[in-house]
């Protein structure tokens, strides 16, 4: 298939190829064999997908460890965490019931051990008890002494080795430790304890995170920060907001309330019969929607598509306002905005209100489409992102100058970005919280 570039749905193909390949700027893609692999594959067929980045991946790994019995030992690492990511694209489109699901995504955490075992950055893997459960979690650490400590959490669909691509070797190279983890309904955490599907307290699993965290002499207490990705952009605020030894949290990009994104979804249809009957025709068109609904089954364990929405009760911000008593970094881009307002105009007001009700420090971000960063969670421009990002951390928990800008730029891009996709309303709210907050 020819990928086009212009695409960004999450969950379609020329979407999940550009976040796949936006780990070249660590090392775990090369854009030439990518590309290759997409051109043996047939526009939505997921069969298709899973066979070719299945093929690309084993062909790798034979190169890791032919590199590696051959004593090159750079190139084995970069061909190890290429492997893992290749298997994870791999894995991606494959039903829980298919075996290559489990199978592809056990390769991927086999092929990234390789290359932590090579790397010169210390690692730890590491089983956090929670309630019955270990939550699979790994400790990246940023040198010695006490640092402060990023914990990275993913959202509805990410691995911990795909988070980790994201923002474990930024954070190292920085000096801040990073730990990544996956908590209830997250792929690692379902693989390794079958039926620990999603759960809207994440303060919960949260709580156990900072409880070991806490416990490590090389980590400083008072300086632990949370981002959370996609659908952490829920989970992560709604931990924090419970949590409140986590001194500073990202939302990249902030959801809410999951339940009413999800109805909004649906455009308007309440009837469960009719859900069922009007999402079935719509899998069979919509790459986007059959994959999602295909991995909410597993991650929520549910069977209908009606559920779906019922599934995300409880899953809420709105509440829980007075909560957020540490600064907040609200991360936005252009193309979730519009997507966003695509759904319903008054879920991006929404967004803006609530910023506007919290009572602690608040900045915010918006990566737009001349930035090349404007994707989901900033894929094909993740270097953007973790300039932003570490400037603002380390000027919240450090000694490091505001990062926000001395002139008018970013503020005027964030209020017109509102105002294109949400409406008047959108950009009369976005102005009043850009004088609220720092633009940075």
């Amino acid at each position: 298939m020819k990928v086009d570039f212009a695409k960004k749905t999450v969950g379609g193909f020329d979407y999940e190829f550009i976040r796949g390949v936006s780990t070249q700027t660590v090392g775990a893609a090369e854009f030439g064999e990518c590309m290759e692999t997409m051109h043996r594959i047939k526009d939505n067929d997921f069969d298709s997908w899973t066979r070719e980045w299945g093929a690309t991946a084993d062909r790798v790994r034979v190169f890791a460890e032919t590199a590696r019995a051959s004593g090159d030992l750079a190139s084995a690492r970069g061909a190890f965490f290429k492997a893992c990511n290749y298997y994870r694209m791999a894995a991606f489109y494959a039903k829980h019931a298919d075996p290559r699901h489990r199978s592809m995504w056990e390769q991927s955490r086999a092929c990234f051990d390789e290359m932590l075992a090579l790397s010169d950055t210390p690692h730890e893997r590491v089983a956090i008890e929670f309630e019955d459960a270990k939550l699979p979690a790994l400790f990246a650490s940023g040198g010695d002494g006490p640092r402060p400590t990023l914990i990275a959490l993913g959202g509805f669909d990410s691995t911990l080795e795909e988070v980790y691509s994201w923002i474990g070797p930024a954070a190292s190279a920085r000096g801040w430790h990073c730990l990544v983890f996956e908590g209830p309904g997250q792929w690692g955490a379902l693989m390794d304890n079958p039926g620990l599907t999603f759960r809207g307290d994440y303060e919960k699993p949260m709580n156990a995170v900072v409880d070991y965290l806490v416990t490590r002499s090389d980590v400083d207490p008072d300086r632990i920060a949370l981002i959370g990705y996609s659908a952490g952009g829920y989970f992560g605020p709604r931990a924090a907001s419970g949590e409140p030894r986590i001194r500073a949290c990202i939302a990249n990009t902030l959801v809410v309330d999951c339940e009413e994104s999800a109805r909004a979804g649906m455009k308007g249809i309440t009837n469960a019969t009719l859900i069922d009957v009007a999402f079935t025709q719509l899998m069979k068109i919509n790459t986007p929607a059959r994959w999602a609904f295909q991995h909410t089954q597993w991650a929520f364990g549910i069977t209908e598509p009606h559920e779906w929405p019922e599934a995300y009760a409880g899953y809420t911000l709105r509440g829980r306002e007075e909560q957020f008593t540490h600064p907040m970094l609200f991360l936005f881009g252009e193309d979730d905005i519009h997507d966003a307002a695509a759904s319903t105009k008054q879920i991006v007001v929404g967004i803006l209100d609530f910023i506007q009700s919290l009572p602690c420090d608040r900045s915010v971000h918006m990566f737009s489409q001349r930035d090349g960063a404007s994707s989901h969670c900033q894929m094909g421009g993740l270097s953007y992102a973790h300039a932003t990002i570490f400037a603002w951390l380390d000027h919240v928990l450090g000694d490091a100058p505001s990062p926000a800008k001395k002139d008018e730029e970013g503020a005027q891009d964030f209020i017109a970005a509102f105002g294109r996709y949400g409406g008047d309303e959108a950009a009369r709210k976005a102005a009043a919280l850009a004088d609220a907050v720092h633009v940075i």
